[in-house]
Formats: C-alpha cells, sequence, structure tokens
C-alpha cells in the first residue's frame, strides 16, 4: 500500500513539473481534463443517436459514413495526392473550417490526413460526397489542436474531386547547390 501511495505521489509530481514546463498551470490541466471528458460524453451520445439514422453506416474502426452523393471515379491509395472540397464542423453546429467558402478545393496527400479521412478517401471513388462523423481516436484525439477541443467528435462533410499528382518541388539547376549544412 505504501508503494502505491508513494507511486501516485511521484506521478503527481512528475505530471505538474512536464505541465509546467509546458506553461500549463495545474488549473488549466484540470479544465482540460474535465473538457476532455465533457466532449468525450457529448461524442458517445451523438454518435449512438447518429448510428441510428438510415443510410448511416459504423465501420469497425467507429467511423461513421453516410454517402450524400456516389461517385463513379477511380478509388485513390493511401500513397495518392487528392482534390477535395471539405467543410468540417463541432457538434454543437460551429464550423472550423470550410474550403468551399474559400473557393478553393484543397490539395493533400491522403497518408497526411487525420486518420478517419484516410480511412474515407482510400474507400469511395472520385466524385463521392459524404458525411463523416469521426470519433476523437480518428480526429485529434486527447491532445486536440487548434479550435479542436481534447477527445472531441467531429463532423465533415467530404467530398473526393480528382486524385492528382503529387506536388513536386522545382528542380534545381546547377547553379542552385545547396549550402552544406543546410537543408
Amino acid at each position: 500500500m505504501l508503494r502505491i501511495i508513494i507511486f501516485s505521489l511521484f506521478t503527481l509530481v512528475a505530471v505538474f513539473l512536464v505541465a509546467r514546463s509546458c506553461g500549463l498551470t495545474p488549473q488549466q490541466i484540470e479544465d482540460h481534463i474535465l473538457l476532455a471528458d465533457l466532449n468525450t460524453e457529448e461524442g458517445l451520445a451523438y454518435r449512438d443517436a447518429n448510428r441510428r439514422r438510415a443510410g448511416v453506416v459504423t465501420l469497425n474502426s467507429g467511423l461513421q459514413v453516410e454517402v450524400l452523393q456516389p461517385g463513379d471515379g477511380a478509388i485513390p491509395s493511401a500513397d495518392a495526392w487528392v482534390q477535395v472540397h471539405y467543410r468540417g464542423w463541432h457538434l454543437d453546429g460551429r464550423e472550423f473550417e470550410n474550403s468551399w467558402s474559400r473557393d478553393a478545393p484543397a490539395i493533400v496527400a491522403v497518408a497526411r490526413t487525420i486518420p478517419g479521412w484516410r480511412e474515407a478517401l482510400v474507400s469511395i471513388p472520385v466524385g463521392t460526397r459524404v458525411k463523416l462523423v469521426l470519433p476523437p481516436a480518428l480526429a485529434y484525439g486527447r491532445a486536440g489542436g487548434g479550435a479542436i477541443g481534447p477527445e472531441e467528435t467531429l463532423v465533415f462533410d467530404l467530398e473526393l474531386l480528382a486524385i492528382i499528382e503529387p506536388v513536386q518541388p522545382p528542380e534545381r539547376d546547377e547553379s542552385q547547390q545547396p549550402v552544406p549544412g543546410l537543408r
């Protein structure tokens, strides 16, 4: 029992020191944990209700997919580059990203997208538009990121427009040699 108490105290001190080195106060850590718990609960309830809707397919990973417009083009591979339009929003309806509003589709490497997108993109043909509901493990997880909170379930409207050639860096001529020691 004494070992458990000592180990717990050591762990708390370690968490405190790591948090302090990151500039977080104990209150901020507590708030982050509370927000993660609330987001987890809200996400579970949302995904449970959503999976009962007609047309929604829940995959083994927990990714929920609803086909809004079927496509008939090629299906990208995991190492492909694709052109997509998308809109992402929180469960409360707040939008955090929208390529349609910018009137500029995004060009992304499938392998560099979040896991939920990766799973969807390698399964749908060009021309398909889907609504995706991503559990936290397939989105930004415990850490969150930017406008995305910890353990947040996210919703995306994603349209696969095209598979494109990878973006190639311009070729260097012989007069443009890299500086030694720099990339």
